[in-house]
């Protein structure tokens, strides 16, 4: 992100997620309040996917035009990542998983 550009989830939404190696994804539609500086992943069919939780420190940089948001991660750290569960905290979690 550049020039101060905040991120803001509501934006994002429907968005595709592209790692350094290819597509991950895309930002949740349903349920992407998830607090500040956070992405809430869909990584793949609704029956097949998961969902995951992203950190902003992980975006390189988000292209509008083309409603796609570049992580500077590849696929399988997003795929493998703790899944997303709405009744619980997250965040050391992350912290430990994006490093």
């Amino acid at each position: 992100m550049s020039g101060g550009e905040a991120l803001e989830a509501e934006d994002l939404s429907g968005y595709l997620i592209h790692a350094t190696d290819g597509e991950v994804g895309k930002v949740d539609q349903d349920d992407i309040s998830t607090g500040e500086g956070y992405l809430l992943i869909a990584t793949g069919p609704w029956i097949l996917g998961r969902t995951v939780l992203v950190p902003a420190t992980v975006i390189d940089h988000i292209d509008h035009r083309n409603q796609t948001v570049y992580l500077k991660c590849r696929r399988g750290t997003i795929k493998s990542a703790p899944e997303y569960h709405e009744d619980r905290s997250h965040r050391a979690e992350l912290d430990v998983w994006y490093g």
